[in-house]
């Protein structure tokens, strides 16, 4: 039940890249075999170059979202770590 709520949380959809990716992947090779067979040739090459072009931009939109989560870190390090200079560090019970 946690992965369930761990995807309902914001970008919590995230988590899903790995499956999709797998799924996109299993439509590719299926797609490409049916060619290979001469099942509706021009239609499975259309979807092949869909396929390839999907598994294009959920690399790209992970590239981008780790790249933002990296910024993210290091703004708030460097942030605290500016903020903590002269301070103590809060007790907390």
């Amino acid at each position: 039940m946690t992965f369930i709520q761990d995807l309902l949380k914001p970008g919590g959809g995230i988590a899903l890249i790995p499956f999709i990716r797998g799924t996109i992947a299993t439509l590719l090779v299926l797609v490409i075999l049916m060619g290979i067979a001469d099942i509706a040739r021009i239609h499975m090459v259309v979807l092949a170059c869909l396929s390839i072009g999907l598994l294009m931009s959920i690399s790209w939109f992970e590239k981008a979202w780790n790249d933002v989560q990296r910024s993210r870190g290091e703004s708030s390090s460097s942030s605290s770590a500016a903020s903590m200079a002269g301070k103590e560090p809060e007790k907390t019970d």
